[in-house]
């Protein structure tokens, strides 16, 4: 009976570890290191984001990857953000700005869609999803 609490204990950092598919320090998959004032949002928020995204993929579309960061406004840099992602090898598509929402939508070299959607929720913070879709 004693083994019970350990094992419960490794089964609940497990399914947290699953939850939430950030590398630690970085961000996009690994590929960049993470921004100052970018926090990793692993809740019940991203995992309703996450889905919502997922049932709006046509078909033949797959996400590869979803991320989702809580940020200051001030630390946000969005138009730095795009230019750390090109340097890496991605090309800018378009700007997504619709409502209350900014986007921005690059491709990388194998015709994958990087998605960073900025969406202002709660007073002085800002989320960012990170989603990599490849049509």
């Amino acid at each position: 009976m004693k083994r019970f609490p350990v094992l419960l204990a490794l089964l609940l950092l497990a399914s947290s570890a699953v939850a939430c598919p950030v590398k630690k320090g970085f961000i996009a998959g690994g590929l960049l290191p993470t921004p100052a004032g970018y926090v990793p949002k692993c809740d019940d928020w991203y995992a309703s984001s996450k889905a919502g995204l997922m049932s709006s993929l046509g078909s033949g579309q797959k996400l590869n990857w979803y991320e989702m960061y809580a940020v200051t406004p001030k630390a946000l840099k969005l138009d730095a953000l795009v230019q750390q992602f090109t340097a890496h090898g991605y090309t800018f598509v378009m700007k997504t700005d619709y409502g209350g929402q900014q986007g921005r939508r690059l491709r990388d070299k194998a015709g994958r869609f990087l998605d960073v959607s900025v969406s202002k929720v709660q007073g002085t913070q800002v989320f960012v999803g990170l989603s990599l879709i490849k049509f």
